[in-house]
């Protein structure tokens, strides 16, 4: 009988515990709460989160691959799909991405960039040296661009319609 007195009242503990961690800063659901009303400028426009002004600075730390060996542009129904493939000075290189430089006189320059690795550098086979990367060219953009070029450190590769 004791022990079912004291069950009991552990369980009415623990439940009625629960209904202040419901409420409480702890419960994931309570992290944002409810929404509020944004102000509004003078010209009834909503104020964005990031100033107009304000400038952001992207450091590309990514080095060029060393060659490129194949280029594709395959078309799609959004535009087409740049795709090439190169080798890398060694193994271990990632995030690799073909980086526009944009177009001038209906040449879109890409540049094949990709991360160097910071442990162990290994030659390795130029098999094992390879990294492909893609780039989208959408429908709007397409119409001004006649050939695309892809600069690597040692080489180019020029692909045109």
């Amino acid at each position: 009988m004791l022990r079912a007195t004291l069950l009991g009242t552990a369980v009415l503990l623990t439940l009625t515990g629960c209904a202040r961690i419901a409420d409480s800063r702890f419960n994931p659901v309570n992290w944002f709460g409810s929404s509020t009303e944004a102000p509004v400028d003078a010209n009834g426009q909503t104020r964005p989160l990031i100033p107009a002004n304000s400038r952001t600075v992207v450091i590309d730390n990514r080095t060029m691959v060393q060659s490129i060996t194949s280029l594709s542009i395959d078309p799609t129904p959004s535009g087409a799909i740049v795709r090439a493939v190169g080798v890398a000075q060694t193994q271990g290189y990632f995030n690799a991405e073909l980086v526009s430089r944009g177009v001038a006189n209906g040449v879109l320059d890409l540049e094949f960039r990709a991360q160097a690795p910071t442990a162990l550098v290994v030659p390795g086979t130029t098999q094992s040296r390879q990294i492909s990367a893609a780039h989208v060219i959408e429908r709007s953009d397409l119409a001004a661009i006649r050939s695309v070029r892809v600069t690597a450190a040692t080489n180019a590769r020029t692909s045109g319609r």
